[in-house]
């Protein structure tokens, strides 16, 4: 087993625990609003905001690094660059799917931020919003335990 090259091939399942966690966090906002009132509520409502946007750019990444460490395997291995960067599972396929439907997700709070502030009816939005979240949620979960089970195929 070489070292450097599971190291490698760690690098995304890290990460992508970091982000599952993250992404958990975020989620947790539909309890939190419905506990906190006034300044507390409008706080974390920014707070969620900004961690929203910033959660697309952190799962670009960890999808990024995921693709980077196949190709620096497929190239260590002497294998053909853009084959390894087709993915061979239905957790490869899913990550760029997930990440599409993350972005619809984020554009949906977006959108409710700016009704919101609009002075606009936004309820209904929101409310689109939070279940695209609870689909999302559990198809998060459902990636991350395919992708538990696909650390073993590929070490």
């Amino acid at each position: 087993m070489d070292l450097v090259r599971t190291i490698i091939l760690l690098l995304h399942p890290a990460l992508a625990t970091a982000l599952l966690i993250w992404i958990w966090r975020q989620y947790s906002w539909r309890k939190q609003s419905f506990e906190l009132k006034g300044d507390e509520r409008a706080m974390a409502l920014s707070k969620h905001e900004k961690n929203g946007d910033r959660l697309i750019w952190a799962s670009a990444g960890v999808i990024l690094i995921a693709f980077a460490s196949r190709a620096i395997v497929a190239v260590r291995d002497d294998e053909h660059l853009l084959s390894s960067l087709v993915p061979g599972s239905l957790h490869g396929y899913m990550g760029p799917v997930g990440f599409a439907l993350l972005y619809i997700l984020a554009r949906m709070g977006r959108k409710a931020r700016e009704a919101r502030l609009d002075g606009r009816q936004f309820r209904h939005i929101a409310t689109k919003h939070g279940r695209a979240a609870d689909l999302i949620v559990v198809l998060v979960f459902i990636h991350a335990f395919l992708g538990f089970l696909y650390i073993f195929a590929i070490l």
